[in-house]
C-alpha cells in the first residue's frame, strides 16, 4: 500500500496541470475552504481539497502540515506514515518529519518504530541551529518532552556550545522536578550572556511561577553568588527583581528605583520593569513606573519612550473600562495634545490615528476627528502609507456621521492607490462591509468572493465569515428582512451604540427563534456583553452557541472565547483548562488550536 502511495505522489509531482478542483478556484481560496470544512469536521470535504493542495506543491510545508493533521484527525495512520516517508525524500534536512512519522507510530501503539524514528532524528542532527530549533519545536508540538530535552542536549554536545538552548532547557529541567539544576543553568548563562537578562527573568518567572519554595531556592542560589561577588550588578539586579515579585506593590517600585539609582541606569531598569507590569496587565503599577521615568526630565535617554508607553497604557485603561466616562477621555486626549506639542513631528505618524480614533469613538465627536484628519492629509510630503490609513479612518468616521457615499468614495480611492498592497485589500473589505451594512448583500457578496483569497489571513477570515453569513441566510425569495436587521445591528455595534444594538438583537432572537442567524446573534450579544465587562452574561450567550450550535462555524470561536474569559477575566483556571480541552478535542482543525494548546500547557504547569 505504501509503495503505491509513494508512486502516486512521485508521479503527480511531475504533472504540470493542476487538478480540476483547483482550476476552479485559487489555491488560497481552496485552502480557506478546506480550513472551513475542517473546523466543521466535514472531513469528507476537507481531505480531497487538502490532498490536491499538497499534490500541487509538495515542497510547501504548510500544505503537508494541513494534510497530515486531517489524516491524523480521521485516523488514516498508514496514509500519514507513507506521506511522511515520501516527505523525507524531498526535504532531507527537515528532521521534524521524522518526528511526525514517529508520532503516528505512537498513535498506532507501535512504540518500537516510534523510538526508531525519534532516535534517527537525534543521530541526524548536524551543527545547523535552525535545523535543531525545528526539531525541538516538533517534539514540543507533540508534547514529547523527553526527546525535546535530548535534542537540545545532543545539539549542545555536537556543537560544544554549553549555553545554547539554556532557557528552554531550564524550563524542561524544572518540569522534570530538577528545579535547582534549572536555576543553576540560568545563572551560568547570565554570567556569560549578560545581554540576555530579560530572557532569563522570563524563564525564572515561569519556573518559580509564584511558588514560595521555588522562589526561596532561587533567592538562596543568588545569595551564594552575591556572597562571593557582592558588587556584581547582574546578581544584584536579578535578586532585586526576584524580591519585587513579593509583598506590597508600592514597595516593589521603591526597590526597583533604588536599584536603578545605585547602578546609575537613568531610569532604564524602572522602565523595563514598568513594561513587564504593562505586559502582565498591571496597568496602574506600570503607569507609576513610567511616570517616574518621565519626571526624570526630557534630557533622560528613556524619556521619549516612556512618554509613548504612557499613552499606550492610558489607552488600554480607557478601552478596558465600562462605562467610559468623559473625564477619562478628556485626560487621554490632553495627554496626546501635550505629546504633540512637545514632539510636533509625531502628528505625521500613526499616533495621530490613535488620537482621532479617541475623538470619534470615545469623545463622540466624529466631525472633529474628520477635521483633524483632513488637516493631516493636507500636509505636504505625508508618507503614502499614512495617507492611506488616514483615508480609511476618515471613511469610518463618515459612516458614523451617516455619510456613507463619502465613505465608499474614500475606500475606493485607497483601493485604487494601493491595489497590490494590504491597505488596498483592507479598503475593499471595508467597502464590502459597507454594502453589507446598507443591505446590498449581492454586491457585498461579489466583493467578498475575491477577498476570501486575500494574502492577509485576518482579512480573508473576516471575508469568509461574512460571505458564509450572507450565503447561509439568503432565502430563495431573496427576502432579506431578517439579515437586513442583523446587519443594521452590526452597524450600531460599529458606531459603539451598544444598548441599541443589543435591544435589536434581542428582538430578533425572540421573533425568529428558528432562524439560522441564531448563533450569530448569540455571538454578537456575547461581544456586547464583553465590551460592557458583563462576563457572566457573555458566558450565557457563548454556552448557548456551544450547546445548541456547536457543530456550526462559530462553535470553536465560542469555545475559545469561553476559555479566555475564564482564564483572563474570571481567573478560574480549572474552567479555562476544561474549555481549552474541549477546543483541542472537538475542533482539531480550528485555527485556534495552536494557541489553545499553548494556553492549556501554561495553565497545567501552574497547577503542578
Amino acid at each position: 500500500m505504501r509503495t503505491d502511495f509513494l508512486k502516486y505522489f512521485l508521479l503527480l509531482s511531475f504533472v504540470s496541470l493542476l487538478p480540476q478542483a483547483l482550476k476552479a478556484q485559487s489555491t488560497l481560496e481552496a485552502e480557506r475552504n478546506a480550513q472551513l470544512f475542517l473546523s466543521e469536521k466535514q472531513y469528507d470535504k476537507a481531505l480531497p481539497l487538502l490532498k490536491e493542495l499538497y499534490v500541487s506543491a509538495p515542497f510547501d510545508k504548510k500544505f503537508y502540515d494541513n494534510y497530515l493533521s486531517a489524516l491524523l484527525a480521521t485516523k488514516n495512520y498508514d496514509t500519514a506514515i507513507a506521506l511522511g516517508q515520501f516527505m523525507t525524500k524531498i526535504r532531507r534536512e527537515d528532521l521534524s518529519i521524522l518526528v511526525d512519522i514517529g508520532n503516528v507510530y505512537q498513535l498506532k501503539g507501535d512504540k518500537q518504530n516510534a523510538k526508531q524514528y525519534f532516535e534517527q532524528s537525534l543521530s541526524s542532527l548536524n551543527g545547523n541551529e535552525f535545523q535543531a530549533t525545528g526539531l525541538v519545536g516538533a517534539y514540543r508540538y507533540y508534547k514529547i518532552p523527553e526527546y525535546e530535552l535530548k535534542t537540545m542536549e545532543t545539539f549542545r554536545d555536537k556543537t560544544r556550545n554549553p549555553y545554547i538552548f539554556s532557557y528552554e532547557l531550564a524550563l524542561l529541567y524544572d518540569q522534570k522536578g530538577e528545579t535547582d539544576k534549572a536555576i543553576d543553568l540560568l545563572l551560568e548563562s547570565i554570567a556569560v550572556q549578560p545581554f540576555s537578562m530579560e530572557n532569563a527573568k522570563q524563564s525564572l518567572e515561569r519556573i518559580t511561577n509564584g511558588n514560595p519554595k521555588k522562589i526561596k531556592r532561587a533567592e538562596e542560589a543568588l545569595t551564594k553568588k552575591l556572597t562571593k561577588d557582592p558588587n556584581n550588578y547582574l546578581w544584584r539586579e536579578l535578586f532585586t527583581w526576584l524580591q519585587s515579585g513579593k509583598g506590597d506593590k508600592a514597595e516593589q517600585l521603591k526597590e526597583i528605583i533604588k536599584l536603578d539609582e545605585s547602578q546609575q541606569r537613568m531610569g532604564a531598569v524602572v522602565l523595563n520593569w514598568a513594561i513587564e507590569q504593562y505586559q502582565k496587565e498591571s496597568l496602574e503599577l506600570a503607569l507609576q513606573g513610567v511616570s517616574y521615568v518621565i519626571q526624570l526630565g526630557k534630557t533622560n535617554p528613556s524619556y521619549l519612550k516612556a512618554r509613548q508607553i504612557y499613552l499606550d497604557i492610558m489607552q488600554q485603561k480607557l478601552e478596558h473600562t465600562y462605562p467610559i466616562v468623559a473625564a477619562s477621555v478628556d485626560q487621554l486626549l490632553g495627554s496626546y495634545q501635550s505629546f504633540f506639542t512637545e514632539y510636533p513631528q509625531y502628528k505625521n505618524s500613526d499616533l495621530i490615528l490613535d488620537y482621532t480614533r479617541n475623538i470619534a469613538l470615545y469623545a463622540h465627536r466624529p466631525e472633529a476627528a474628520i477635521d483633524t484628519l483632513n488637516e493631516v492629509m493636507a500636509q505636504p510630503y505625508l508618507a503614502p502609507q499614512l495617507q492611506g490609513k488616514a483615508k480609511l479612518a476618515l471613511g469610518d468616521y463618515y459612516i458614523l456621521t451617516g455619510k456613507v457615499w463619502d465613505a465608499a468614495l474614500l475606500y475606493s480611492q485607497v483601493d485604487k492607490t494601493f491595489k497590490e498592497d494590504i491597505l488596498g485589500e483592507e479598503a475593499r473589505y471595508r467597502n464590502a462591509k459597507l454594502s453589507y451594512y446598507r443591505g446590498d448583500f449581492e454586491y457585498a457578496q461579489g466583493q467578498l468572493s475575491v477577498l476570501k483569497a486575500s494574502t492577509s489571513e485576518l482579512i480573508a477570515n473576516d471575508a469568509l465569515y461574512l460571505s458564509v453569513l450572507i450565503t447561509e441566510n439568503t432565502p430563495e425569495d431573496k427576502d432579506f428582512h431578517v439579515l437586513g436587521r442583523f446587519a443594521y445591528a452590526d452597524l450600531l455595534l460599529f458606531q459603539h451604540k451598544y444598548e441599541e444594538a443589543d435591544a435589536l438583537l434581542d428582538s430578533l432572537s425572540a421573533a425568529y427563534p428558528d432562524n439560522d442567524l441564531q448563533d450569530d446573534i448569540q455571538m454578537q450579544r456575547a461581544s456586547i456583553a464583553m465590551k460592557r465587562q458583563d462576563y457572566n452574561k457573555a458566558i450565557i450567550y457563548l454556552t448557548t452557541i456551544q450547546e445548541k450550535y456547536g457543530d456550526d462555524v462559530l462553535g470553536d470561536d465560542a469555545t475559545m472565547q469561553l476559555a479566555l474569559i475564564y482564564e483572563q477575566q474570571l481567573k478560574d483556571k480549572a474552567k479555562a483548562i476544561e474549555q481549552y480541552e474541549k477546543l483541542i478535542t472537538n475542533y482539531p482543525g480550528s485555527s485556534f488550536v495552536q494557541q489553545a494548546r499553548m494556553n492549556y500547557e501554561a495553565l497545567k504547569a501552574k497547577q503542578s
